[in-house]
């Protein structure tokens, strides 16, 4: 049997208080981890939910599903909840302005929110960024950054790699290639 520090196991003997801290930390040890195990299967359930939603909004919009969920993980990391530092809202990372564009109407920040809605939306403004540049480079770089900063960068040059590698933010670039990298890994391995 092997030997374990004498650290790492409970005294020999223990007081009637001590044991009672004992049980009641134990207690509330294993609920942790029950609301944590809860936690993980309802977000996975959310999760399965949201890719449904994605291929959805992805086929509507004439876009590969699993270049959409790579858009979706580097704007939201999947959360609908998330809200940016230049207020973009949801899965999709919306401004206001641009989500008004696209649906047509006014909406309120917290519309944004619903997965279903946002993802349309993202959908939308996504094909028309590849309709517009004809590049899927050009697009990511435009969804990014804007289309005033990319149409501003293609006066400098009409290269899409010369345009990402010397006069796009570096932020977009890093966007850019995490966008091109998640949709490689998920075209070689789809999420089940």
């Amino acid at each position: 049997m092997p030997r374990f520090p004498s650290a790492l196991l409970p005294p020999r003997r223990m007081s009637r208080a001590r044991r009672q801290r004992v049980r009641a930390w134990t207690g509330l040890g294993l609920a942790l981890v029950g609301a944590l195990a809860l936690l993980l299967l309802v977000r996975q359930r959310g999760q399965r939910e949201i890719r449904l939603l994605v291929k959805e909004a992805a086929i509507e919009a004439g876009l590969d599903p699993l270049l959409v969920e790579a858009v979706m993980r580097a704007e939201s990391s999947g959360n609908p909840r998330a809200v940016s530092r230049a207020q973009a809202y949801g899965l999709m990372q919306l401004r206001l302005p641009t989500a008004e564009e696209m649906a047509g109407r006014r909406l309120d920040p917290e519309d944004l929110f619903d997965p279903s809605l946002n993802l349309e939306l993202g959908c939308r403004y996504l094909r028309r960024l590849l309709d517009r540049y004809k590049d899927l480079r050009l697009a990511l770089m435009a969804y990014n950054a804007g289309p005033g900063n990319l149409d501003r960068w293609r006066r400098l040059t009409p290269d899409p790699g010369e345009i990402l590698g010397q006069h796009a933010f570096a932020e977009t670039r890093a966007y850019v290639a995490k966008v091109l990298a998640t949709h490689a890994v998920l075209v070689t391995d789809p999420p089940g």
